[in-house]
């Protein structure tokens, strides 16, 4: 009987092996499954007890090496069997001796950054910037599979500087009302082929009549980003898009999208996006229960970029992570065909690649710049990322402060600071309504516990106020009321700075400790009034306020009698 027992790295802890191709790593359980690389594909197999048959083993496996470690006399049968049983059972063990594993851990195909803070990518092959070509399989820590082909490699060349200005024409040939448009779309391209490895992604949107060519230069975005991208149309929704993307480095690439803040797939959309902005791999990112009763964690690290005739209302939370870019008239300048742009994305990538230290020092000078300025961190992150990326195409050296200054000027600083400005009043209502909590909700039959944000608990309830009496009543706990009177629907929260539920969800903001009556009170429909939040509570002093209108079910007017 020959065997050989793998480390958690795949390297054998014996000399017994002579080479055969095959085997696995013991990953962890997932649930009552079984999580494995296999060393012969190079993928991770969730493998149930089912799954755990001999012709599926020797496929998953290798024939040969399956044959070779588990062959072993049967001295009823008189012959040589693989007994895949001992096999089953060496998984079983091996599984559930590494402990939980999370799908978190793989970094499937895309650019990720390695913790020497240099680039790896996830292709055909695995290689890095600097030429080292790695073996798919675990490297610190992170499962990398093979799982598609990202469109470029160590032989395609680099973009020449005159490639780089025939593209940024084409991106200028819109006419954009906003200075610099073709700028930051080009700046976008870049940050999204990086994307993973990035604190912050921002996300575009190109406004504009139809056939001003806002549709044709993200044409040309996805092309340029081949299998990075992820093209689709209008609104998506949360699953739809996990399936997708999640656990990937890809660009969403949006046509057609027209915002409508009533839409329940236009706010998943931009509740992903906003998500999308500054998810890190440790984050668990939107929590969501499942019908087993399990919660089910919903990862991205996309940048978005979306074109649409009418945008629509952003919520304050989206605004300062969208860049938006408005367009007039009829296109003029320069077109490139579709075969030129996917000729010229590769090297483009490559380029861009070669210069992530240029961007990285860019980053830190022009975020400087925009803070300096006037701009607060929020945009200096939004504005200062793109920039930054536009500057790693057109130039081999970091910018100086100069290069920073004059970058930020050309943009219009001044309007840009405008538009991302955010009240007091509107940051203390985000702090409170994006707090994720457990609620005890109806689920069917079923009462289920599920990780809400406040402003998921507030829909529900303005969808349904009726048919969520422990949701209701955890929000009383939390000196929270959802109500409709004066035929509107209003939010009450208890104005004392010792409410202890309260202090715990401003926990972390400048609210903290009290305060956030005062600042609140200036928010559309905003008054102070004495109310009792919740059954069996005393009356207290509260804070009024309207229920934003993106929290609001379309055609709720059947929910409004029954609340009234």
């Amino acid at each position: 009987m020959n065997k050989t027992i793998l480390s958690t790295t795949g390297t054998p802890l014996n000399q017994q092996d002579n080479g055969t191709r095959g085997g696995y790593i013991a990953l962890g359980m997932v649930g009552n499954k079984f999580a494995v690389f296999s060393l012969l594909n190079k993928q991770v197999q969730i493998l149930g007890s089912s799954d755990l048959k001999e012709m599926n083993l020797k496929a998953l496996f290798g024939a040969l090496w399956c044959e070779q470690h588990y062959n072993e006399f049967d001295a009823k049968k008189e012959e040589v069997v693989f007994n895949h049983k001992r096999l089953a059972t060496d998984i079983l063990s091996a599984c559930q001796a590494a402990g939980t594993y999370s799908e978190t851990a793989e970094r499937r195909v895309g650019v990720w950054k390695m913790n020497d803070g240099q680039l790896v990518v996830n292709g055909r092959q695995l290689w890095r910037a600097d030429g080292t070509v790695l073996e798919h399989g675990i490297h610190e820590g992170q499962v990398y599979p093979v799982s598609g082909d990202v469109g470029f490699d160590l032989s395609t060349p680099m973009a020449t500087r005159e490639e780089v200005n025939k593209v940024l024409a084409a991106f200028n040939s819109p006419q954009w009302i906003h200075p610099m448009a073709g700028e930051l779309v080009l700046g976008f391209l870049g940050m999204s082929l990086v994307s993973s490895a990035l604190s912050r992604r921002p996300h575009v949107l190109m406004t504009g009549p139809a056939a001003c060519g806002k549709s044709t230069v993200l044409g040309y975005v996805r092309l340029m980003l081949g299998r990075l991208a992820h093209p689709c149309s209008g609104p998506q929704n949360l699953a739809g898009l996990y399936q997708s993307i999640g656990g990937t480095s890809k660009a969403v690439i949006n046509d057609e999208f027209e915002a409508d803040s009533r839409s329940k797939s236009c706010k998943e959309t931009f509740e992903i996006a906003r998500m999308s902005y500054s998810m890190q791999e440790e984050d668990k990112g939107i929590v969501r229960g499942t019908s087993s009763g399990n919660s089910r964690s919903y990862r991205f690290c996309s940048p978005f970029i979306a074109a649409g005739i009418s945008p629509g209302k952003m919520e304050p939370a989206d605004l300062t992570r969208w860049v938006t870019l408005d367009a007039e008239g009829t296109p003029q300048g320069e077109r490139l065909s579709d075969a030129e742009a996917r000729e010229l994305g590769p090297k483009l990538a490559r380029l861009y690649l070669s210069r992530w230290n240029v961007f990285q020092a860019s980053e830190d000078v022009v975020r400087d710049c925009i803070l300096s300025l006037g701009g607060d961190g929020r945009m200096a992150d939004t504005i200062g990322t793109l920039l930054a990326s536009y500057w790693a195409f057109v130039s081999e050296t970091p910018a100086t402060e100069e290069d920073a200054k004059f970058l930020v000027n050309m943009l219009g600083i001044e309007e840009r600071i405008a538009v991302h400005q955010v009240s007091d009043e509107l940051q203390c209502l985000e702090a409170l309504t994006s707090r994720v909590v457990p609620f005890k909700v109806v689920a069917g039959a079923a009462l289920v516990t599920r990780h809400l944000s406040i402003a998921q608990a507030i829909e529900m309830v303005c969808a349904d106020p009726t048919g969520q009496p422990e949701l209701v009543m955890r929000l009383a706990q939390m000196g929270l009321r959802v109500a409709f009177a004066k035929g509107k629907w209003s939010l009450y929260v208890v104005n004392s700075p010792m409410h202890q539920e309260l202090r715990k969800l401003f926990a972390g903001t400048k609210w903290a400790t009290g305060g956030w009556s005062v600042v609140l009170r200036r928010l559309p429909g905003g008054e102070e009034s004495t109310q009792r939040i919740g059954a069996g509570l005393g009356a207290a002093k509260v804070t009024v306020v309207d229920v934003p209108e993106h929290l609001l079910s379309a055609g709720n007017e059947d929910n409004m009698l029954l609340a009234a």
